[in-house]
């Protein structure tokens, strides 16, 4: 399976720091997390909605690098997660964090 990810053009695909920005999986702080999508445009629409971009006018100055990579076709467990929450806005964050702690210090 192809999957997508689009990242600032000033550094690597991987990101390797702590200083990722928060977003729905992790927190300042956490080890990095990887978002990706499985088309460019949710890639696009996730980069849009996480930097709060309504404007296209804004998109002005944007310089973006967007990186196809192939991922293993393994079974992944459903999320115990409702869909509300998957789909919330950051007022679900705190659950979806939790979740992904869960995973990680499990080994994920």
């Amino acid at each position: 399976m192809i999957a997508y990810r689009h990242a600032d053009r000033r550094y690597a695909f991987l990101w390797e720091g702590p200083g990722q920005p928060p977003a729905r999986w992790h927190q300042a702080g956490d080890p990095p997390t990887h978002y990706l999508s499985n088309t460019p445009d949710g890639a696009w629409a996730e980069f849009l909605r996480h930097e709060e971009i309504t404007d296209p006018d804004d998109l002005a100055t944007v310089r973006r690098a967007l990186w196809a990579v192939e991922v293993t076709d393994a079974p992944l467990p459903a999320s115990r997660l409702p869909l509300t929450t998957l789909r919330g806005g950051p007022s679900s964050y705190a659950a979806c964090r939790a979740a992904a702690r869960r995973l990680r210090n499990r080994g994920a």
